[in-house]
């Protein structure tokens, strides 16, 4: 996983989003079934680089052109706002010049912090882990050196920056208390703000974490990835609205990082203003070509805006760089048969349920699809398996339904006309 990508969900997530609309009838189809469409791709929230020890202006994260796979998706660092400094109130000094001029007394310490971030980033954590410990070293007083540690300690970890990819992981809550131990001293810190912020997402506590983010992005409003991840809490949080409004800022903060832009497209989709989800994720496409979620979200976009030609490249592309991810192919799946390519739609489908068999959306396209092609028994399994899944999504319901008034129908044609349209 490259750094700082995440999906902010856990397994459940592959059916989060539910169907995005029932799609048109086909020409001569006499069936109204419920497509079901899978969620989006789950939305990161450390997709900048945002450094404690490196000058404003300088470049963090992801930049133009495909983004550097990462093992462990390591957290991004904190801030590039309030770079490393001696002072007890981080709020009342100046941001340091883009190079210590000679004899200021924080060289060493910048320094110090600068290299930490560079070791971060690259995912040098041992070297990381020295660099901050120096600076430290340097000025026991300052929180920078405690939150470039507590991050080198998450980043060894290996866990994905996920929205509830790890409720109640004992070394996350140890992280969260440390965090809480800066803040104690330093209590206007914004960087140690979100890194609590951070890893109380990933513990799957929504209102501890919009309350921390939002802290965070009170003392420092400049910091894309603070806004960024209160865009997330507030997802989580159920306020699609305000989550647009902090994604948007991100986005215009850190216009050329994609993983904000495929965020903003997400939230557009929540939203329902489908155009404007793809254009975002057509922009972070042009910066990041080679990203799965971003051709995977594109594509579902498409088929929601009911062009399914435009959606299938998209979601062949997310399937050959993410070919163990069921949700891209349960959408590929129904690309096919939007398409009328049923025998691809229902091997596409039976692909998805191998890798992942409590796959809401997978169960109801597959049932529809056969019910398309007359296999009402089968279908009908398809869509209880659905049902038995989740029984409070509508879908399969619906569906069954839909199934059922097809097989009325098909009981009044006569004998030989019945028998020619179970056949199709």
């Amino acid at each position: 996983m490259r750094r700082g990508s995440a999906r902010a969900g856990s397994r459940a997530s592959a059916d989060v989003a539910g169907a995005l609309g029932r799609a048109p009838r086909r020409r001569g189809s006499s069936a109204r079934p419920s497509w079901a469409l899978a969620a989006l791709g789950w939305l990161c929230f450390g997709c900048g680089n945002g450094a404690v020890g490196a000058p404003p202006g300088t470049p963090h994260g992801e930049e133009v052109g495909p983004p550097p796979q990462r093992p462990g998706g390591v957290p991004a660092f904190a801030s590039r706002a309030d770079p490393g400094r001696a002072a007890p109130d981080p709020r009342t000094l100046p941001r340091p010049a883009p190079s210590a001029a000679p004899g200021d007394p924080e060289a060493p310490l910048r320094t110090e912090l600068a290299r930490g971030d560079a070791a971060l980033a690259e995912d040098r954590l041992q070297a990381a882990g020295a660099h901050y410990a120096n600076a430290l070293q340097l000025a026991p007083a300052h929180p920078a050196g405690r939150v470039g540690q507590l991050r080198v300690r998450w980043a060894e970890l290996g866990l994905p920056t996920a929205y509830a990819e790890a409720p109640r992981h004992p070394e996350l809550e140890r992280l969260v208390a440390l965090a809480d131990d800066v803040l104690a001293g330093h209590g206007v810190y914004a960087p140690a703000w979100l890194e609590k912020g951070r890893l109380l997402l990933v513990l799957g506590d929504a209102p501890g974490a919009l309350a921390s983010l939002s802290r965070a992005v009170a003392l420092d409003g400049s910091d894309p990835e603070a806004h960024s991840a209160l865009g997330i809490a507030y997802l989580a949080s159920g306020e699609s609205q305000k989550a647009l409004e902090e994604l948007e800022l991100a986005s215009r903060l850190a216009p050329n990082e994609p993983e904000r832009l495929t965020n903003l497209g997400t939230a557009y989709m929540l939203r329902g203003r489908v155009s404007e989800a793809i254009a975002s994720y057509r922009r972070a496409l042009a910066l990041g070509p080679d990203d799965a979620r971003t051709h995977g979200d594109l594509g579902a976009a498409y088929l929601s805006d009911n062009r399914a030609d435009r959606a299938l490249p998209h979601l062949l592309r997310a399937t050959q760089l993410a070919p163990r991810r069921a949700t891209f192919l349960t959408n590929l799946g129904y690309a096919y048969q939007r398409q009328g390519q049923l025998a691809k739609a229902i091997e596409t489908q039976r692909l998805a349920l191998a890798i992942d068999p409590e796959l809401g959306s997978a169960w109801i396209n597959l049932g529809n699809t056969l019910a398309e092609l007359g296999q009402y028994e089968e279908a009908a399994a398809a869509l209880h398996r659905a049902e038995a899944l989740d029984p409070s999504d509508p879908r399969p319901k619906s569906s069954l339904q839909d199934l059922a008034e097809l097989r009325e129908r098909q009981l009044a044609l006569p004998p030989a006309q019945g028998a020619d349209k179970a056949t199709k």
